[in-house]
């Protein structure tokens, strides 16, 4: 005799393990099926207010950018002002652009030829995909040799 509740005054009911398999079975989709659904809601709300904040945005740039020309308008007519052309004004001021661009570029392309790839998590996410497909690596990474590798502390969930 099964007890289906957890309260000791109730009599057994005669439930096979089976049935009882099938009601675990039906009440964790059951709460799964419930957290899908809290998360749509949540991830809705945070989508719908990350729209939000993008618009603004998008305006805040587009009158920053605005205001950008406006200044850049200011400095060439204030160098014309100065006795210089319009057209000379306006060069230098595009040709000052143009040197702060490639410096720009460059220093982001020496940056990014820097970058490597997550050699560690690549090899652990391997790892995880051969194991789950029933394969073993000679050189497999441990979990413990990770969290050493990275955090430079020595830990190990084994018991020995």
């Amino acid at each position: 005799m099964i007890n289906t509740t957890n309260d000791p005054s109730t009599p057994p009911t005669q439930r096979s393990i089976g049935e009882l398999v099938q009601s675990i079975r039906d009440e964790l989709l059951g709460v799964v099926h419930h957290e899908i659904d809290i998360a749509k809601k949540e991830l809705t709300d945070l989508g719908i207010k990350a729209g939000i904040v993008a618009a603004m945005a998008a305006v805040l740039l587009f009158l920053l950018l605005s205001a950008w020309v406006m200044l850049l308008f200011a400095a060439a007519t204030g160098l014309q002002a100065l006795g210089l052309p319009y057209w000379a004004a306006f060069l230098i001021i595009a040709a000052v652009f143009i040197v702060l661009g490639a410096l720009a570029g460059l220093a982001a392309f020496l940056v990014a030829k820097k970058l490597r790839a997550p050699a560690t998590t690549i090899e652990t996410a391997q790892g995880a995909v051969d194991a789950v497909q029933g394969k073993r690596r000679q050189n497999a990474v441990s979990y413990d040799d990770t969290f050493e590798e990275l955090y430079g502390k020595q830990v190990s969930a084994r018991t020995d």
